[in-house]
């Protein structure tokens, strides 16, 4: 069965099966309670805290500043700038938990 098979051949006639992508669910409120219980750094915790409540995305998170945070204004407020997926400015609300977590961590 010596048969030649040219690649350009091989992919007109042969159709590959599609990649099943399946959809990412989201942690539950009872798994982000457990993870928050075993932080045992404040700053780990802090940082588990903002990511869970804004839905920040990694890079905006560790990318924050103090110049970012409004924790005056009602409700509080972190404005996000050049690490933004889209690099256009948005406001992010946060919750009093955060808010409470970042003024005593």
């Amino acid at each position: 069965m010596n048969v030649d098979i040219s690649p350009c051949k091989f992919k007109l006639k042969v159709k590959l099966p599609k990649v099943v992508r399946k959809k990412k669910e989201a942690l539950s409120k009872e798994d982000i309670v457990e993870i928050l219980n075993v932080c045992n750094n404040i700053r780990l915790r802090t940082y588990v805290m903002l990511l869970a409540a804004t839905g920040l995305r990694i890079v905006e998170a560790l990318s924050t500043r103090i110049t970012d945070l409004d924790l005056d204004s009602n409700p509080p407020t972190l404005l996000r700038e050049e690490y933004t997926k889209t690099k256009a400015d948005r406001i992010v609300f946060l919750t009093q938990e955060v808010t409470q977590q970042l003024s005593h961590g």
